[in-house]
């Protein structure tokens, strides 16, 4: 008979994807070939469909009609929709969270701030474990407010957009606006003071999404600016032959 405690293999295929999709090593709109995540996970097509379904419930993944699951793209208004309800969510768990955090809430919270700010981010493998600490740092704030289902609902709308955030930071390395506002965060939540802490959630995620659509908007100015003398070249017909 099993282990109660063992982790079934449609878990792991699950937590497996869904944490190269948080990370973005499978990107946003790349299409998942069923057949080429068996080898690499070493499992059949069984356990890879439950993951599927459960990865699409929670908005990662989206099945199109005869290509089979992709990763989900979002457009610019969808990503400002997220960040306008996670706005919403956050604000209400952070006044939450100051009433109802513990001592180890806090000593937690700390610890995950202070490692946060001793990485040195000038290589991907470092950008990576900040994101995770950031992550962790978020999600421990929240889930100190002793809602369950608000902890749930807030963690699928920042599993949304997180795969955006690390490509913003990614490519830009900056983070320092992100850690004047956690230290502000911690020093509300460790003071329990509500209204503080509510306030400053709702606008650390208004700042995470002006960030994260101005390096969007950066990013698709620079495809723009490559791709507009190859199509001037069309336009006037000045195209080498092949």
């Amino acid at each position: 008979m099993p282990d109660g405690d063992a982790i079934s293999l449609p878990d792991l295929v699950y937590q497996s994807l869904r944490a190269q999709i948080l990370r973005g090593a499978l990107k946003p709109g790349q299409r998942l070939r069923q057949e080429e995540l068996s080898r690499e996970l070493a499992v059949s097509r069984v356990p890879l469909r439950e993951a599927m379904t459960r990865l699409a419930a929670d908005g990662l993944v989206e099945l199109n009609p005869r290509r089979g699951y992709a990763v989900k793209s979002l457009r610019p208004s969808e990503i400002v929709e997220i960040f306008e309800l996670r706005a919403v969510v956050e604000e209400h768990a952070g006044f939450r969270a100051a009433y109802a955090r513990t001592s180890e809430d806090v000593a937690e919270a700390e610890r995950l701030l202070k490692a946060s700010e001793a990485i040195d981010l000038r290589s991907e493998k470092s950008i990576e474990s900040w994101s995770q600490l950031n992550y962790q740092f978020h999600a421990r704030i929240i889930a100190s407010a002793g809602r369950e289902h608000l902890a749930r609902f807030a963690g699928l709308l920042r599993d949304t957009v997180e795969p955006y955030i690390r490509v913003e930071v990614s490519m830009t390395g900056d983070v320092e606006e992100a850690q004047l506002d956690h230290q502000q965060l911690f020093t509300a939540y460790r003071d329990g003071d509500a209204p503080e802490l509510a306030r400053l959630s709702r606008e650390h995620v208004e700042h995470t999404a002006q960030r994260l659509l101005r390096g969007l908007r950066e990013r698709q100015r620079n495809v723009d600016s490559l791709r507009r003398p190859e199509v001037q070249k069309r336009a006037t017909g000045d195209v080498s032959p092949d």
